[in-house]
C-alpha cells in the first residue's frame, strides 16, 4: 500500500490536472488479486494549494482494513466552517464490503455524505441539500470500476444559470470572487512493482476563491461532500495485523451536537493493515492556520511497519510539529516530537513511546524537556492540560498512543466553547496477533 503515492494523486487532482482513468490490463497470473483499503467520507475540507491552511474533513467516517469488512458512521447537527460554510444537518456512512463473487475475492468501498441547508460564501452558493455516492470495486482479475454522482437539491448560484439536472464534472464561475465545480469524480489507476494502486476522489461542489474573502487568501479551496477512496493490491499473508496513524494536530469544538469549529487531523498518515514492508510512509503539510486558534509550521507525520510468515511484525509511527502557536502565543513552542512503537516478535510484545520538546511554552511557562509521562497541569483561564499522555491497551491487540500536548478547555478561548479540546502531536500504535 502506497500511501505516499496516493496522497500525491489527491494533491495533483487538487491543483486541477485533470487526471482519467486508465483500464487496467488484465491479469496475467493465475492467483486471485486480494486488496487492501482506505476511505473517508466527510461534509467539508478546506486547503489551499500550497499547503499553508488546512481544515480537515468534517463530520468525518472512514474505514481501513483488508481481509474484513468494515463500516463507519458520523453525523451532526450543524457545521460552520469559518466564513466559509454554513451547513445544517450532516450524515455521513463509508463502507467496505469484502466478499466472494463467483468464488473469487472482491472488495468494494461505499461513500454516502448528506448535508441539509447549505450555505457557502456567505449565501453566494445555496441548497436545499446536496447528497453524494461513490463507489469503487476491486477484483479477482486486477480490474476496478467505480461509480460517483451527487444529487444537487435546488442548489442556486449567485449570477449564474444552471441547467436542471446537472452533469458530471460541471464547471462555473463567479467572476471576480470564485470558480466552481459541481457533481465533480477524479478516477485513476497507479501500476506499481509493489502492487497496483486505485483511487476515487468526488465531491459535490468544489469552491476555489479567486480574490481573499473572510480572512481566507486566494486559492483557498472549499470541498463540500468530500470522498476519499483508494484500494491497493496486496499478497495474501498470514502473520500479524497492524493499525496506526499519526498526525500534527486537531481542534474540536461541540456544544450540545452542533459542531462550531472543527480542525480534524492535520497531516495525517495511517498504517496499512499488512504492513509497508518496511517502507516509511510520510504525509507532510508546509503548515496549518486555523483563523484564531492555532498556526503551525511544517508538519510530518510517518509509519514505518513489517512482518513476517510466523506471526511477527514491529511498527513505528512518528509525527513532528514545528512552529506551533496556540490561542494567540498561550501555547508556543520550536517544534514537539511524539513517537509510538511496538514489537511482536516470538508471541512476546514490547512498546515504547517517546516525547521531544523544543522550547515548549505554556501560560508563561516553560515546560522541561523530560517532562513525565502523563504530567496533568491545572491552568488558570485555559484549562486542563496533558504532556506527554501515554496510554496502552492490550484489548483485542497489543496498542499505544503518545499525545504530546492535549488541552481541555474550561474558559471559552477564540470563538470555542468550554469543553473543546484541542490535540499537538499524536502517534498510535496496534499490532494484533494471527488468530488461532
Amino acid at each position: 500500500m502506497n500511501v505516499r503515492k496516493f496522497v500525491s494523486f489527491v494533491a495533483f487532482a487538487l491543483m486541477g490536472a485533470g487526471l482519467v482513468a486508465v483500464p487496467a490490463p488484465a491479469a496475467q497470473a493465475a492467483d486471485p488479486v486480494y486488496w487492501s483499503y482506505a476511505a473517508s467520507t466527510g461534509a467539508t475540507y478546506v486547503k489551499v494549494l500550497d499547503g499553508v491552511v488546512q481544515s480537515d474533513l468534517t463530520a468525518q467516517s472512514g474505514v481501513t482494513g483488508g481481509a474484513k469488512s468494515s463500516t463507519s458512521k458520523n453525523s451532526t447537527a450543524a457545521v460552520n466552517v469559518l466564513n466559509l460554510a454554513q451547513l445544517g444537518a450532516v450524515e455521513t456512512q463509508t463502507d467496505a464490503v469484502v466478499q466472494q463473487v463467483f468464488g473469487q475475492p472482491q472488495t468494494t468501498l461505499k461513500s454516502w455524505a448528506r448535508v441539509a441547508n447549505v450555505n457557502l460564501l456567505g449565501g453566494l452558493i445555496t441548497a436545499d441539500a446536496l447528497e453524494t455516492t461513490v463507489t469503487t470495486t476491486g477484483r479477482a482479475d486486477g480490474n476496478g470500476s467505480y461509480t460517483a454522482n451527487s444529487r444537487l437539491a435546488n442548489i442556486k448560484i449567485a449570477g449564474v444559470k444552471l441547467p436542471l439536472n446537472i452533469p458530471k464534472n460541471y464547471a462555473v464561475t463567479i467572476p471576480g470572487v470564485a470558480s466552481v465545480t459541481l457533481n465533480y469524480t477524479l478516477h485513476g489507476k497507479y501500476d506499481q512493482e509493489e502492487g497496483d494502486l486505485i483511487g476515487t476522489m468526488g465531491w459535490a461542489v468544489g469552491v476555489t476563491l479567486l480574490q481573499p474573502l473572510g480572512g481566507y487568501s486566494a486559492g483557498v479551496t472549499l470541498l463540500v461532500n468530500p470522498v476519499n477512496q483508494y484500494l491497493s493490491e496486496v499478497a495474501p499473508s498470514s502473520g500479524a495485523s497492524f493499525g496506526g496513524t499519526a498526525y500534527g494536530s486537531r481542534v474540536q469544538a461541540h456544544v450540545g451536537d452542533d459542531i462550531t469549529i472543527v480542525s480534524d487531523p492535520t497531516a495525517r498518515v495511517g498504517t496499512p493493515v499488512g504492513g509497508s514492508n518496511g517502507r516509511t510512509l510520510t504525509n507532510s503539510t508546509l503548515g496549518v492556520r486555523v483563523p484564531g486558534i492555532l498556526t503551525t509550521g511544517a508538519i510530518t507525520s510517518t509509519t514505518t511497519s513489517k512482518k513476517d510468515a510466523f506471526g511477527n511484525g514491529e511498527i513505528t509511527n512518528t509525527n513532528r510539529t514545528a512552529g506551533i502557536n496556540l490561542l494567540g502565543g498561550i501555547v508556543r513552542a520550536t517544534a514537539v516530537k511524539v513517537t509510538a512503537a511496538g514489537k511482536l516478535q516470538d508471541g512476546q510484545y514490547t512498546g515504547n513511546m517517546k516525547m521531544e520538546l523544543v522550547n515548549l511554552v505554556i501560560a508563561g511557562k516553560t515546560i522541561p524537556i523530560d517532562v513525565a509521562p502523563n504530567t496533568i497541569l491545572n491552568i488558570a483561564g485555559l484549562g486542563q492540560v496533558a504532556l506527554n499522555l501515554q496510554q496502552t491497551s492490550t484489548a483485542g491487540a497489543f496498542q499505544n498512543a503518545i499525545t504530546a500536548v492535549r488541552i481541555t478547555l474550561d474558559t471559552a478561548q477564540a470563538g470555542l466553547p468550554v469543553g473543546a479540546v484541542i490535540e499537538l502531536g499524536v502517534a498510535y500504535t496496534a499490532i494484533a496477533p494471527p488468530a488461532g
